[in-house]
């Protein structure tokens, strides 16, 4: 028997005398309270998470607080698992610590409920709400068990679940399920007549940084849409005035941002009705106190976001025409905050690259959109989710293709952005404004890719958008593009999904270069292009060293061929 080592860090928090699965597989192998067939399934589940976890049995604690955060992190796809073999896998781990009470037996039987409790189970079971049934299941089981009748439901109820998730789920997050019961719940209370009347608070997990614009004093928000506005279109013959106007994206951004220190002033303590103008925020004691207050949710370190509204701050001062002694106040905050420039791309994205670089993976991410979208999910998929699929395999392929960034691809329109000049062809177009750097954009689409598009346009009605959407990726009422964060989103979860990769929409960027540079090493102006980068130089800051994979297998070659030719 191995109990849990309290001195080995990755047990740190783990309780002392914790047993490991090799434990409880010794037992059920000599256990003679089960079923051959149910003893061979505990075992066999404790096995396959240890293996999904990287771990022999004998390292891997019964303890639901270190396994959840790990659990959740394993995609089925991964490990060449179906969903449901997953499950079932998972499943059978919990039940063999249930067995021996490391963690409470599920109750799932409709007879083990109190008669009141069966009467309203039986109303939901036969109802048509699915997304009830599922979400709220555990919490009825719960407070029957408890012996809490269901009108007599209260808060207190709904945070004792909550604790008992933390202490015998092993693989869903506690925090996650307990919001969806508890939103399943209220869900009830609405939708079932019979339900009891009592609503469960939930405690909103957005915290609410940036302020609602018409919180401020009218002045203020004239003061930013005429600064936007002469942003936009700039007098040329104006004394400060800038000689090129800003994109809509830029001007965006900027608009966001003044709100965001404007908030964040207010957040310090800064009455919201002295904020009557831009005067406010441009006051270096102002913008430090801020901007200080963005610091003290980072630990006092300078992020990104806090460097570009530093930067921005004192680029408004020169703008506005501020006093010297103001514009000088702002530069000093702007270069404290400076961000050191990134030096090639993140940890995590060469670590996830690195994964790529197995030419088997590389595979299953190439051709996962030519297979999910001649077949998507089947099962219990109806055609809306079988459309959602194909829309998802679509937006995978062209960014194989075409490395855009996702806010382009989201707002790629039938007409405008896809040229078809005759003979099949067509063209993926984005001018000089709708591109983040300034430089057009244009791919010449391979035949497969275009047949996919015009077989998703002609069979996507009327499951994802009315007839006639000019978007490629609608709303689902037509009445524009899908929001770039929401696809982004998608695109993630799917292939995650669907072939176990962690691959942000980002990254498709970095893939293409990292493909394109081990093939033609040192060849970053062909990558500057790809990715319209408007200097080389900023290629090769980003993206040198990804010739490493090709550069030292060629080393390796050479020393190989030296070796042998000593031989001899």
């Amino acid at each position: 028997m191995k109990l849990v080592d309290p001195k080995q860090i990755d047990f740190a928090f783990v309780p002392n005398g914790t047993p490991m699965f090799s434990e409880l597989i010794e037992k059920l192998e000599t256990t003679l309270d089960l079923s051959e067939t149910r003893r061979r399934d505990m075992i066999s589940g404790l096995h396959r998470v240890a293996h999904a976890l990287g771990r022999p049995p004998q390292d891997v604690p019964c303890f639901g607080r270190w396994l959840q955060p790990r659990l959740a992190k394993i995609a089925p796809a991964a490990l060449n698992l179906s969903t449901k073999s997953w499950q079932n896998a998972v499943s059978d781990a919990r039940a063999a610590m249930a067995h021996f009470g490391i963690v409470e037996r599920r109750h799932q039987r409709t007879s083990e409920l109190s008669p009141e409790w069966q009467t309203l189970w039986r109303i939901v079971l036969a109802s048509n709400e699915r997304s009830i049934r599922p979400a709220i299941g555990g919490l009825v089981y719960f407070l029957n068990n408890r012996g809490v009748p269901p009108e007599q439901v209260r808060e207190r109820d709904a945070v004792a679940y909550r604790e008992a998730l933390e202490r015998n789920e092993i693989s869903k997050s506690p925090e996650r399920a307990f919001r969806a019961a508890v939103n399943g719940w209220n869900l009830a209370v609405r939708r079932i007549p019979e339900w009891p009347r009592t609503t469960l608070p939930l405690a909103s997990r957005q915290k609410v940084i940036k302020l609602d614009e018409h919180a401020f004093p009218a002045t203020f928000l004239e003061e930013v849409d005429a600064l936007m506005m002469r942003l936009a279109a700039p007098d040329p013959l104006a004394e400060h005035s800038r000689s090129k106007s800003l994109r809509p994206v830029t001007l965006g951004q900027y608009r966001r941002q003044i709100i965001r220190i404007a908030s964040e002033l207010v957040h310090s303590g800064f009455p919201v009705e002295a904020v009557t103008g831009l005067d406010a925020i441009l006051d270096p004691r102002n913008a430090e106190r801020g901007l200080r207050h963005m610091l003290s949710r980072t630990g006092n370190q300078t992020t990104k976001i806090i460097s570009e509204v530093a930067a921005l701050l004192r680029n408004l001062g020169k703008i506005t025409n501020q006093p010297p002694e103001v514009r000088k106040g702002l530069t000093a905050l702007a270069g404290k905050l400076a961000a050191t420039p990134q030096r090639g791309i993140t940890r995590k994205n060469r670590d996830r690259l690195r994964i790529l670089q197995d030419e088997r993976q590389a595979l299953r991410l190439l051709n996962l959109p030519e297979r999910l979208f001649s077949h998507p999910p089947n099962g219990k998929s109806n055609e809306f989710t079988k459309a959602l699929a194909r829309e998802d395999a679509l937006a995978i392929a062209i960014l194989l293709f075409c490395p855009v960034r996702i806010r382009n691809l989201a707002g790629i329109h039938v007409e405008d952005h896809l040229q078809r000049p005759g003979h099949g062809r067509v063209y993926l177009v984005f001018t000089e404004g709708e591109v983040k750097n300034g430089r057009p954009l244009e791919f010449d689409l391979p035949g497969d890719l275009v047949r996919m598009i015009d077989r998703h346009l002609a069979t996507r009605t009327p499951e994802l958008c009315p007839p006639g959407t000019p978007w490629l990726f609608p709303r689902r009422d037509g009445s524009g593009p899908i929001e770039s964060g929401q696809l982004a989103s998608r695109i993630s979860k799917r292939i995650r999904k669907e072939i176990g990769i962690e691959m942000n929409a980002h990254l498709f960027r970095h893939f293409a270069v990292m493909n394109w540079l081990d093939a033609n090493p040192g060849a970053y102006e062909v990558a500057r292009r790809l990715l319209g980068h408007s200097e080389v130089s900023h290629t090769i800051n980003m993206y040198s060293g990804l010739e490493t994979k090709s550069a030292t297998r060629s080393f390796a070659e050479l020393m190989q061929t030296r070796k042998k030719g000593l031989r001899k």
